[in-house]
């Protein structure tokens, strides 16, 4: 009532300017409102951020405990076959090859999980406590001092004392110790204390130095000796090494050596021709007392590539989607022989590029067994195709120079071998070796022909082979554990020493350097590191 007798009092311009007032506040309240509302939008899009990021990281601990959990399984397994009775159909060769895989491989998984594990994860494996080396080792002594002995309060620094910390180097038939002593400065005034830190190695809590490291990989994965001979080999040298120790070694190496494998391979399916190739190679699985047929796959650059490398990819079987799964999305010429395994490529757009060498063996094989006289025939088609691939090598013709040389002389050649494989298809029996060896060519004319239009491509698979023979002729002395963990940590390793030799660099030398470099080259920079761009420190 007081209110209605007010306003009933007011003039108009009174009344316009409560109305003004009234609105103002009403807008300013709106404004609030708003600017509320938009305060809880942006409060409930942090909630639902931050509620995403702890789903996101519950996921990720989960799957990080779930493959904790795997590898420790997989570790108990394997530490139940290492110590518990082999079984008698191994013999001795083999149970210790066995007991020095499962060593790798048991500290391969206990760096694997160090990496995984969260806080509350315990240590799984004991250190055993290091025994001292042999007085009578040389000793080079590596100081750490710090580069500047003044403290920030002016004073200056006073050495109280050294850390002393040894590894264990080698060189063919000789131990040297490297003995590393860092000093200790101390500020009297403020108590400071400072110390250079010993820079990081491959294996920080071990004694052996990268040199020894190389050593090791080098003679087991290029010089074809085991450890338990490499045990024997460095007793000789004055330090019994135990192939348990090795063994633990190769399996940290392979484990930090990774990534330059994963870079190398990236890099190989960015190129446009690749060679494949396939060995088989005996593996011991543990518990089934015999040997297992493996095979180690073989992927390469093109010999005309400026890109020089070779990647060893290990598998348990010789099915196609092994080189599926190698390969991924890639897609360009690859050289390889008539297996099927590789049929199932080329119906994704990969261009099936023949091995003329395959070919020429068919025949080859017929005349060194049999003398055949069709065989000899044939035997010179093919020569005349390898003689004109060896004059543009002397001529070191680009690739357009080898296309145009073989447009002009190569066509032709293989125009007569394909009419006269054809002409004695028709006079040879069915289902005789010649008739084979004919119907190899025939039936892989196009792929075995497709080198003539393209002077990148190479005539044959022979440069993936030779890059194969090496592996091969260390076949013996590579049974592996029942696990992809081992055969892959060897095929790894094998890839950086074979790249190495390809690009002109000794293998020790190279992996010395770059276990030497590995702990602190930045991530970005780990292309520097790859066999075909190292250049040593």
């Amino acid at each position: 009532m007081e209110l209605s007798r007010e306003l009933t009092q007011m003039d108009a311009d009174q009344l316009r300017n409560l109305t003004s007032t009234l609105l103002a506040e009403l807008a300013e309240r709106d404004a609030q409102i708003s600017q509320q509302h938009a305060e809880l939008s942006a409060q409930s899009a942090v909630i639902a951020s931050r509620d995403q990021a702890i789903a996101h990281r519950d996921q990720e601990l989960k799957h990080k405990q779930l493959k904790i959990d795997q590898l420790t399984h997989e570790m108990a397994t394997l530490r139940r076959y290492r110590f518990g009775r082999h079984s008698e159909q191994l013999d001795v060769v083999q149970r210790s090859l066995l007991d020095e895989s499962i060593d790798a491989d048991i500290e391969a998984i206990a760096l694997e999980i160090e990496a995984l594990k969260l806080p509350s994860v315990p240590v799984l494996k004991d250190k055993p406590r290091r025994v001292a080396l042999p007085a009578s080792f040389p000793r080079r002594e590596i100081p750490h001092e710090p580069e500047n002995t003044h403290c920030s309060c002016g004073c200056s620094l006073e050495r109280i004392g050294e850390d002393v910390s040894e590894k264990l180097d080698y060189t063919p038939g000789v131990f040297t110790v490297e003995k590393h002593i860092r000093g200790k400065w101390v500020c009297r005034r403020c108590e400071r204390l400072i110390q250079k830190p010993v820079p990081p190695h491959v294996i920080d809590k071990g004694i052996p130095t990268a040199g020894l490291l190389a050593q090791v990989l080098v003679a087991k994965y290029l010089d074809h000796a085991p450890l338990y001979r490499q045990e024997s080999i460095f007793e000789r040298a004055g330090l019994a090494l135990s192939r348990s120790t090795l063994a633990e070694w190769v399996g940290a190496c392979g484990v930090r050596l990774q990534p330059l494998v994963e870079a190398m391979k990236e890099q190989l399916l960015t190129r446009p021709a690749l060679h494949a190739d396939e060995t088989p190679v005996p593996m011991l699985k543990p518990g089934l007392g015999r040997t297992h047929r493996a095979y180690l796959w073989s992927y390469s650059s093109s010999e005309y590539d400026d890109l020089q490398t070779v990647i060893y990819d290990f598998a348990d079987g010789r099915g196609g989607a092994h080189a599926q799964a190698f390969l991924g999305d890639w897609t360009g010429k690859l050289v390889c022989d008539d297996y099927a395994g590789y049929k199932a490529l080329f119906n994704r757009g990969i261009i099936e590029v023949g091995c003329m060498a395959h070919a020429r063996r068919k025949l080859h094989e017929l005349y060194a067994n049999h003398r055949s006289e069709i065989a000899e025939e044939g035997l010179r088609y093919f020569a005349a195709l390898y003689e004109i691939e060896r004059e543009g090598r002397e001529r070191k013709l680009d690739a357009e120079g080898r296309r145009l040389l073989r447009q002009q002389r190569s066509k032709p050649a293989a125009e007569a071998l394909r009419q006269w494989l054809t002409r004695q298809r028709g006079q040879v029996p069915d289902g005789s070796a010649t008739r084979k060896a004919i119907d190899y060519s025939l039936g892989r004319w196009a792929a075995l022909t497709r080198y003539l239009d393209d002077g990148d491509l190479p005539i044959d698979n022979n440069h993936i082979e030779n890059r194969i023979r090496p592996i091969a002729l260390g076949r013996n002395n590579w049974l592996f554990a029942g696990s992809l963990r081992a055969g892959q940590r060897a095929a790894n390793i094998m890839s950086l020493i074979q790249s190495a030799k390809i690009n002109g660099h000794d293998p020790y030398r190279y992996l010395k350097d770059v276990l030497e470099r590995l702990p602190t080259q930045p991530a970005s920079r780990l292309e520097d590191l790859l066999p075909y761009r190292w250049l040593a420190s």
